[in-house]
């Protein structure tokens, strides 16, 4: 903590001390001329909003290798390590989801990513990621409540030659990048590029002796570019992605000691997933309007086993296989006039079908230690003693999720209303989504039945099987304002809905089985509401936002100030079921998050670059209750006031690189770059009993150049900080999985 102390007693004088004589000649990751691409902004060179752009550069020298990094360099933007790629749930301004869809929307190449499930991928060659903070939902629909990530790979017209990159580092890490871009000619480029990715497990599983989480990656990517005349374009990009992998290494915390165990267990945690996206982009452009036409296919297909105990005994595994099909259309008309109106309209529809296989096994001590003491609870006087005999009790169930939606937009600028300088946006969204749910599960207990002297051997067996259905309906508006006094500083505010899309909790089919199989001897037990406790409505909420942006000092120093307030009702939450036994998803809650955002970036002149970014978010709930069972009695719980779990109250990244190139000497350019990012306080559960201080992890790299040939050794987590990452509860344990510890490594790179 001290190191950590002098570090940020030394920023603000490295920031402003340093002569800001210029450099022209150097080029610095955190002032380079980028600006949003995306094809539906009306204002993308300076949008009413509060948004990061980080370059390709910037992504290299930070050490991004996904979405999950690319969070620490964007304020309020955080994503726990949840364990594995199968579940990436990102937290912006405060909000977000652990179990339930994602709230944030992400876009790939304009193709959008519709499960986490496909969220956490290798970056390779990506040009640039935009993050847009606030509701987009206006312009991006369903799942933009918090935001939306704007991800572009490199294209044959952008870039040509040929890159080849091979890293190597302790817990057995091993990458290689190749990839290849050309012009075949001025109107058609062709870019084939690739990655392997091995690493070993941070942590063991004491119980079998072998890595808990090592992980296996690789995957390709082939870009068509056809510039068929000068206003008409066409794209054309595959893209598959490859992962394997142990999982979910939660240790067993300690809450006298308030240590996290190493992982123990004994079931198989594991995930593997193949995705495989497909799209096309056209796009005609003449002085006056753009028309794009984006149209995509992803398929993807996984495997989950999960301990779900965490512990050497055999209480409970859960498996699941997911596979996915989804076709996405998209059609933007904007204009491109520099007059004091633009516009942009849009229509969008998506039809997804997502298959899950998901056996749940109730093992020997669950049927021991939890349904055999409900079985004794229920006997009466003069009623058969019952005896569970069956040794692992399989709730094997199939779920058939299809979706489709479609969905209006518009958006209008009007600039220089009333005065020089000063525009307004209008848009509006008129989104319709219908969700079919086709289900089928069913389970079997093997029971002895003692009457007398006799012993009888019996069963019990229930089956859910049926189909449910739900539409939705959204309205969407957007309306900001910004003033201009110049073309480099500007002022903003603005108001918006976003909304999160509602859906089944397949989850829940489990704990439905379980229970009514328990109470099927029992005559006046109801049947179970399946579609009462499936169901969950969407999430809503309204966004207040203001804020700056300027550039000093002949555009050496850039700031952006942002403050938001965001209402949020009809929160997604996993709740206990009455029983206390299980759990669901409802809408329960409503969270109050307000907060800001600042980010710096300076050209300190004589090589010295560095770049500061803070987001504070205060996210307490106003209204949720949850029932909680504890020593066997269910009470009724208010957690008003409480801290939304999982969201940081605090992040901070601190960036700073001195670059100096060289002539006539043995080496071209030397570069040495350094990032401080931290988060916290983060409270892990509803009632903030167990958080997260707030913490801080030093990354470092030094680099040497010479020709074509680059050499970069680096570090993460330097210090080696102690930390939990991830929060995890089971049969009333609680459990942490920890901080990745300290990683070093050698890069080489060539181009050419």
């Amino acid at each position: 903590m001290k190191k950590i102390l002098i570090l940020l007693s030394l920023v603000p004088t490295f920031i402003f001390a340093v002569d800001l004589e210029p450099k022209d000649s150097l080029k610095h990751v955190y002032l380079e001329e980028i600006q949003i691409i995306s094809h539906k902004e009306t204002l993308p060179a300076q949008p009413a909003a509060s948004y990061s752009v980080v370059s390709s550069n910037l992504i290299n020298q930070a050490q991004v290798n996904s979405v999950r990094d690319l969070s620490i360099l964007v304020p309020n933007f955080f994503i726990p390590d949840y364990g594995s790629s199968m579940s990436t749930s990102p937290y912006i301004r405060g909000v977000g989801a652990r179990s339930t869809g994602q709230s944030i929307a992400l876009y790939v190449d304009n193709v959008p990513y519709f499960e986490k499930s496909t969220f956490d991928f290798d970056f390779y060659d990506i040009q640039q990621a935009e993050v847009l903070r606030g509701s987009q939902s206006t312009l991006y629909g369903r799942n933009a409540l918090g935001g939306v990530v704007n991800i572009y790979t490199l294209s044959p017209f952008e870039y040509q030659g040929t890159k080849l990159s091979v890293t190597g580092g302790n817990y057995g890490l091993l990458q290689a990048q190749a990839s290849h871009y050309a012009k075949l000619s001025n109107k058609t480029g062709l870019s084939l590029s690739g990655y392997y990715h091995h690493r070993n497990g941070f942590f063991t599983n004491t119980f079998t002796g072998k890595d808990a989480d090592w992980k296996n990656s690789a995957g390709g990517r082939a870009k068509f570019d056809w510039h068929i005349t000068p206003s008409l374009r066409a794209q054309y990009i595959i893209n598959y992605d490859y992962v394997n992998q142990n999982a979910f290494p939660y240790g067993l915390y300690n809450a006298t000691t308030k240590s996290t165990a190493e992982p123990n267990f004994n079931d198989k945690s594991s995930y593997l997933r193949n995705m495989l996206t497909n799209s096309v982009l056209i796009e005609y452009r003449n002085d006056k309007i753009q028309l794009t036409s984006t149209t995509s296919y992803q398929y993807f297909s996984d495997k989950m086993f999960m301990d779900q105990d965490f512990t050497p005994l055999s209480y409970f595994s859960l498996e699941q296989q997911q596979k996915q099909h989804a076709v996405n259309e998209e059609i933007v008309l904007k204009s491109r006039t520099s007059g004091n109106y633009q516009w942009s309209f849009g229509a969008t529809g998506f039809y997804q079908k997502l298959n899950t296989d998901a056996p749940v096994a109730f093992k020997q001590d669950a049927l021991t230690n939890i349904l055999q003491p409900v079985l004794d609870r229920a006997h009466t006087a003069g009623a058969p003693q019952m005896t569970i005999t069956s040794t692992v009790m399989d709730i094997p169930g199939t779920y058939d999720t299809k979706t489709a939606e479609g969905a209006l937009y518009h958006q209008s600028t009007f600039n220089h209303l009333l005065t020089d300088g000063l525009s307004a946006t209008i848009g509006v969204r008129a989104d319709f989504e219908k969700v079919n749910l086709d289900y089928f599960t069913n389970t079997r207990l093997d029971l002895l039945m003692k009457m007398g002297n006799r012993n009888i051997p019996t069963s019990l067996a229930d089956t859910l099987r049926g189909a449910e259905s739900v539409k939705f309906s959204e309205f969407l508006p957007k309306v900001s304002v910004k003033y201009a006094w110049n073309s480099q500083q500007y002022i903003y505010a603005n108001v918006s809905k976003g909304y999160k899309a509602g859906g089944y909790n397949i989850q829940m089919f489990a704990d439905l089985i379980q229970n009514d199989l328990m109470n099927s001897g029992n005559s006046s037990a109801s049947q179970p509401d399946v579609r009462k406790a499936i169901l969950f409505q969407p999430e809503y909420s309204w966004n207040y936002e203001a804020g700056c942006q300027s550039t000093f000092l002949d555009n050496r120093l850039k700031m952006q100030l942002s403050l938001f307030y965001m209402q949020i009702t009809d929160m997604q939450l996993t709740r206990f079921v009455p029983s206390g036994n299980g759990r669901m998803i409802t809408n329960a809650g409503k969270v109050d998050s307000k907060g800001m955002e600042f980010s710096l970036q300076a050209n300190l002149g004589k090589g010295f670059a560095a770049g500061l970014n803070y987001g504070y978010a205060h996210a307490a709930f106003t209204n949720y209750t949850d029932s909680v069972k504890s020593n066997g009695t269910v009470n009724e719980v208010d957690y008003k006031g409480k801290f939304v779990p999982y969201a940081p109250q605090n992040t901070l990244n601190i960036g700073g690189e001195y670059l100096r190139i060289f002539k006539n000497s043995f080496i071209d350019q030397f570069m040495v770059s350094m990032q401080y990012n931290a988060a916290g306080k983060i409270y892990w559960d509803v009632d903030n009993s167990i958080y997260q201080d707030f913490y801080g992890l030093i990354n470092a790299k030094v680099g040497v150049e010479k020709g074509n040939f680059r050499v970069e050794l680096w570090a993460k987590n330097l210090f080696d900080t102690q930390y939990n990452a991830f929060y995890f509860e089971s049969f009333e344990n609680k459990f942490f999985q920890k901080g990745n510890p300290a990683q070093f490594g050698l890069t080489l790179k060539t181009e050419f």
